[in-house]
């Protein structure tokens, strides 16, 4: 196993390193460290959660040290990506007299061109804001030596291909480059292609990064059960918790239903200004609220050691935001929890993309039902009660536009007949509401789960 003394860092770096516990260098950090240190170009893919921050920031700032100027330059997807790595700069960057700032829409544009024009030796931005700093001529970039572009994929997807072109033309060609990225999409390799010189290609295999200590559920139920199952589970879980939803209105609307019961909850998205976004987020790493409702993009930004368990409220619209999500908890070495709640029918598709990316195959569960049966669940799925069935006090009427899956009668999903152990605890779908835990069931939430579908 690597050791960070076999890393060719200085005794100031292996300090700082001890100090911010580090205990050894993940996969990630002991392939790229040595390319980064010989001044290379580097091309990176691993999951989150895998250490790619202190894989470029230690040894870019170890190259770096007891020089005077603007050499370094880091790219980020969002505003709360930017903050976290910037503070991680300024974690081992300052001690050793370099300088850091970062750029990032809905900071005050007249504080970041004061501290621009002092010349940091790195700046960290977002490249819509950097775009605009250009365009208002408060930033040269002519003595960068090293361009970072952090999760390049999440880049290209929110649409930033022109700002990139845009920042890279204003660079020398003579620097050194280094993108990471969690795949390496047809994409990201044509970006790769334009701004890179004969990189280095470390890839951390998906078993490499995965998080064994994170235990992992799934639990099928209808819409109208989600919140009661949420409430449950948050009595039973005395840690930190982080609920991921789709959108920001339904983060809102969680969060609402939510606060109604509890007082230790508290929220983020995009509609929040910087000021708020950072409020919610310092409570909830200082134990104010004890359960933050969360999208996808403001959720990457939480940079929070201890969570205990995330729930994902809504099945991620895309597989690899799962492992983004379930990366907050289970870090540095702990333990952690992630529950996820599927609608039958409806999720199955996206489970069974998740499931393809973990390179796993769960097998299909369903209760023994005929064909009757069948039509009677997929009708209350895609109607909601029959009228002759009361509705339930905290059940929501569907919107009109709501999915109504596959048409009553389709046959079910395939079952596979040798399927590999799966990562993913698919369970059995239920229609009627879960019981309610009762004190002789002492086995925790996910405890509970697991008994209910033995």
């Amino acid at each position: 196993m690597t050791a960070w003394t076999d890393l060719s860092l200085s005794p100031e770096m292996l300090k700082l390193i001890e100090e911010a516990g580090y205990k050894t260098p993940s996969p990630v950090q002991a392939q790229s460290i040595p390319f980064v240190m010989e001044g290379l170009d580097v091309l990176v893919s691993s999951q989150t959660g895998s250490g790619k921050t202190a894989s470029f920031v230690i040894p870019v700032v170890e190259r770096f040290k007891g020089k005077n100027g603007t050499y370094i330059l880091a790219l980020s997807p969002t505003r709360e990506i930017a903050q976290q790595t910037g503070a991680v700069f300024e974690a081992f960057g300052k001690p050793l007299g370099l300088r850091t700032v970062v750029c990032i829409g809905g900071a005050s544009i007249p504080v970041e061109k004061e501290a621009l024009a002092s010349s940091p030796h790195i700046i960290v931005a977002t490249p819509g804001r950097l775009c605009d700093h250009l365009e208002r001529g408060n930033v040269w970039l002519d003595f960068i030596q090293c361009l970072v572009f952090d999760e390049a994929d999440r880049m290209l997807e929110m649409g930033f291909a022109k700002q990139i072109e845009i920042i890279t033309e204003q660079i020398p060609k003579e620097r050194q480059t280094l993108m990471f990225s969690a795949t390496f999409a047809p994409r990201v390799e044509k970006l790769a292609r334009s701004v890179m010189k004969n990189p280095k290609e470390v890839t951390i295999e998906k078993s490499e990064t995965s998080t064994p200590k994170i235990e992992q559920s799934l639990l099928w139920l209808y819409e109208e059960k989600k919140m009661g199952a949420l409430l449950r589970l948050a009595q039973e879980e005395p840690g930190t918790i982080i609920v991921f939803a789709k959108s920001k209105e339904r983060v809102y609307q969680v969060w609402r239903s939510l606060h109604g019961k509890k007082d230790d909850v508290t929220y983020i998205h995009s509609d929040l200004n910087q000021e708020q976004r950072e409020a919610a987020v310092a409570e909830f790493k200082s134990g104010r609220f004890r359960i933050l409702v969360a999208t996808d993009v403001m959720g990457r930004g939480i940079d929070v050691d201890d969570v205990a368990h995330v729930v994902n409220y809504d099945v991620p619209r895309e597989a690899e935001d799962y492992i983004h999500r379930i990366g907050r908890t289970g870090r540095r070495g702990k333990s952690g929890h992630a529950t996820t709640f599927a609608i039958p029918v409806k999720d199955e598709q996206g489970i069974r993309a998740i499931e393809r990316l973990r390179g796993i195959t769960s097998p299909a569960q369903r209760e023994p039902t005929d064909n009757r049966g069948q039509r009677e669940q997929q009708r209350d799925y895609q109607r909601g009660p029959r009228k002759d069935q009361p509705r339930q006090d905290n059940q929501q009427p569907r919107p009109a536009n709501a999915n109504r899956g596959p048409r009553p009668g389709a046959k079910p999903a395939h079952t596979p007949k040798q399927p590999a152990p799966p990562l993913v605890l698919t369970l059995k779908p239920k229609v009627e509401a879960a019981p309610v835990v009762t004190e002789k069931k002492t086995g925790g939430f996910v405890g509970w789960i697991k008994k209910l579908f033995k």
